[in-house]
């Protein structure tokens, strides 16, 4: 018996020192694997990772930003775009400019340049152009006084599509407004309405380089014999219509 419990003694003991062992080996095993963890957490393709991602988030927001301001851009230039054609209306001229009405009436063909059939029709039409351009070299221009190059140019253009301003010449009140409504009854497009700087005694119709044959289209239809070249004093208050009615003394009693 005395043996037994000496054996006893021991083995217990020999339990102790194992189970403090084992419990020594799993605090070191768990400090391992929580080291692991953490460097893992930490590795370089980690950040690399975060970085992307915060890049993409940052590429994004400003996509965002960039899209806003785009916005607010293109709000603010549609009201200065109305409060100009307001101011235009209000002063008597065509509420777009000769280039606004163009720019709009080419709006998005620019982008379809790029098509092959757009390419090869632009083509064609530079060679038609340029054949009509030497054409016209050959054929002469108009002189000062805008009677010789008849052509048939005028004749293709539709009346709605010539920009007319009245402008009244004399000292009798209304007469370019009246004059004016005349001009609309041709099926003209009306330009500003309003007074020359000088007197004329002879009604004539003025016109900007290039623009004869449509003069002579609306002298033609009012009934007034002269056409010239634009002067400076009236090409400044006809808002950049290319064809201007002066009505002068011979005209002033003429009703519409």
């Amino acid at each position: 018996m005395e043996l037994i419990k000496e054996i006893g003694a021991f083995a217990g003991l020999a339990a102790f020192l194992g189970l403090a062992l084992l419990a020594m080996l799993a605090f070191s095993q768990g400090r391992d694997i929580r080291r692991l963890r953490e460097w893992a957490g930490s590795a370089p393709e980690r950040d690399n990772e975060r970085k992307e991602a915060t890049s993409a988030v940052a590429a994004k927001r400003a996509e965002e930003l960039r899209a806003l301001e785009e916005a607010r851009t293109a709000e603010q230039a549609a009201l200065e775009e109305r409060q100009e054609r307001r101011q235009r209306r209000e002063a008597g001229l065509p509420e777009q400019t000769r280039a606004q009405r163009l720019k709009g009436a080419f709006s998005g063909f620019g982008s379809r340049l790029a098509e092959p059939r757009y390419l090869v029709a632009v083509f064609v039409v530079l060679i038609a152009v340029a054949g009509g351009a030497i054409y016209l070299a050959t054929q002469g221009s108009d002189n000062a006084d805008g009677k010789r190059g008849q052509g048939k140019a005028a004749t293709r253009v539709k009346p709605a599509e010539i920009e007319v301003t009245v402008l009244n010449g004399t000292a009798v009140a209304g007469l370019a407004a009246t004059y004016g409504d005349k001009v609309e009854r041709k099926g003209f497009q009306l330009g500003a309405v309003t007074n020359s700087s000088t007197s004329f005694t002879d009604s004539v119709v003025m016109f900007e380089s290039g623009h004869a044959p449509e003069a002579r289209r609306v002298a033609a239809a009012l009934g007034i014999s002269e056409s010239r070249p634009m002067t400076d004093d009236i090409a400044a208050v006809s808002g950049g219509a290319p064809v201007s009615v002066i009505v002068g003394e011979d005209n002033a009693s003429t009703e519409g």
